[in-house]
């Protein structure tokens, strides 16, 4: 790699050791590096402008088989072109190699970001280790999560849906309900001498 490092020419991609990576963008962050030929792990939490971001193929493989790359994949990837301070804008170039139907591009190109949603999930050796330390409030942490932000924030949304399900089962009428109530009740019996 260090010929083509020498020439300015980088490669990034997830199977490079990390030292080998952290070379890499550092040469890239001191620009060192004018082309960097990437993956997506590149455009992955790292403050890596560049001039113009190239997709030689707008197909990515996801383990099993090739598929359009999806808006928010878009979006984060393409987000590297313009650099702050140095650039009025950012250039993004699409090398499309095969047909593509207007919705798929309209998706890719105008899609939104992906949705970010919390994976905190709260588990018995959590709260006891929270509880060993001292002045650590278990409860704290949970008001201060993302999760509980995001269960605080969908809360007017579930309300309304709550009322509008209410009201569509107040609406509902159903005919011979005595009749049926006394069916079901007979059903209940039925399973309870059989166990």
């Amino acid at each position: 790699m260090l010929p083509i490092l020498k020439k300015g020419i980088g490669i990034h991609h997830g199977g490079l050791l990390p030292i080998v990576k952290e070379v890499i963008e550092i040469l890239f962050q001191e620009g060192y590096i004018k082309i960097l030929f990437s993956t997506e792990t590149f455009s992955m939490g790292l403050n890596m402008p560049a001039k113009t971001v190239v997709f030689t193929s707008i197909r990515k493989f996801d383990g099993e088989n090739f598929r359009w790359i999806g808006g928010g994949e878009y979006i984060q990837m393409s987000g590297r072109a313009g650099r702050r301070g140095k650039d009025d804008r950012g250039m993004t170039i699409l090398m499309i190699d095969e047909k593509m139907e207007p919705d798929i591009a309209k998706n890719i190109l105008k899609g939104c970001a992906d949705p970010l949603n919390s994976s905190f999930h709260l588990h018995y050796n959590m709260l006891l280790n929270s509880m060993r330390i001292e002045d650590t409030d278990p409860e704290y942490i949970i008001r201060r999560s993302f999760h509980q932000f995001q269960n605080d924030k969908a809360l007017p949304e579930m309300r309304k849906r709550l009322k509008e399900l209410q009201n569509e089962k107040k609406q509902i009428k159903i005919d011979k309900e005595k009749v049926i109530a006394e069916v079901y009740e007979l059903n209940q019996q039925i399973k309870l001498v059989i166990l």
